[in-house]
């Protein structure tokens, strides 16, 4: 189907493109003389497919003035691009029903056996200039709607994808996370794999965000959440803003000593990162962390395992903070 761009606007007059041999061409172009909504232009065979994209014709009608064959030239109208969806009408006055056939096979709108009079001329030709244009339009209308579910479709996509992940630190949020877990712990659980979850609380945030601002505390979690993705080394693993300063770590196929490295490789890598803490006990930004982990029984739930990561990280806090805490769920 041609674009819109092939196509007069839909304002303006039926652009008629007359293909023809006279003395036919002569007549037509007669009947059309002075007609307010007709706009005539006249060409032969030869250059009517090299004209066809400039001129962006309504209407093409081709006239026979002998034994011309119209085959040829309408099925290469009916490839082009600009003429394709073009509604083609020959006059071929004499010729019989075998050439009008053969017109009708080769691609032919319209057929005039006669030379019509300028009232069935002009009714044939609005008649098909405005086929043309209800084409267009509900071509047109077919095309934004398109573009229109497109970029809906890229928009929910966008929003679905958002809604997945943290604004502020840019990596996955709780919902996120929570609908990983699951997953993960009913794989766990057929396979009969340890699934482990880090808790990691920044120590002494509160005091840091009240005496820094927010804007230190919103960078301050930022290179948290780069700590600990940083650490991570395999696609399974999952790291997410899990509540305000608390941060999570999935560890699929991951038995507690292995998680216990892992945190301890988060926690010093933090440490490293020596962000300036307003306490001076602190004096530096670190973590607490507490480790969690189980090879998912038939009854069992997930939310134990996190209850169970919970009671490390508080127990790693009481003793002292900066440092790693592990129980087994």
């Amino acid at each position: 189907m041609p674009s819109a761009a092939a196509f007069p606007p839909l304002n303006s007059p039926c652009r008629v493109l007359l293909v023809g041999a006279p003395p036919f061409a002569g007549a037509l172009r007669e009947m059309l003389a002075g007609v307010d909504d007709m706009e005539l232009v006249l060409t032969d065979a030869n250059q009517a497919l090299g004209q066809a994209q400039a001129l962006r014709p309504t209407v093409l009608v081709r006239a026979l003035g002998g034994q011309e064959d119209s085959g040829d030239f309408l099925r290469a109208c009916r490839a082009h691009p600009a003429l394709g969806a073009l509604p083609l009408v020959v006059l071929a006055p004499h010729a019989g029903n075998a050439a009008r056939d053969a017109a009708f096979a080769a691609g032919a709108s319209d057929y005039l056996a006669e030379l019509p009079t300028q009232t069935e001329l002009l009714a044939r030709l609005r008649y098909h200039a405005q086929a043309s244009r209800a084409l267009l339009e509900r071509d047109d209308a077919l095309n934004r709607l398109y573009e229109t579910q497109a970029l809906l479709a890229r928009a929910q996509a966008e929003l679905e994808r958002i809604d997945g992940f943290d604004i502020l630190t840019g990596i996955p949020n709780r919902r996120r996370f929570d609908q990983v877990a699951q997953g993960e712990w009913q794989r766990a659980r057929r396979n009969g794999q340890p699934l482990s979850l880090l808790v990691c609380d920044v120590d002494s945030f509160g005091y840091f965000n009240h005496r820094m601002g927010r804007e230190a505390g919103d960078l301050c979690l930022r290179k948290m959440a780069g700590v600990l993705t940083g650490q991570l080394k395999r696609p399974s693993d999952l790291a997410a803003r899990y509540d305000g300063k608390q941060f999570a770590i999935l560890l699929p196929d991951t038995g507690l000593d292995g998680a216990v490295q892992v945190a301890e490789a988060c926690r010093t890598a933090l440490e490293r990162l020596a962000l300036s803490h307003p306490l001076p006990e602190r004096r530096i930004v670190t973590m607490s962390v507490g480790v969690a982990s189980t090879v998912p029984a038939e009854d069992a739930m997930f939310d134990a395992v996190l209850a169970r990561a919970g009671e490390a990280v508080q127990a790693a806090k009481s003793r002292g903070r900066n440092r790693v805490a592990a129980f087994r769920a």
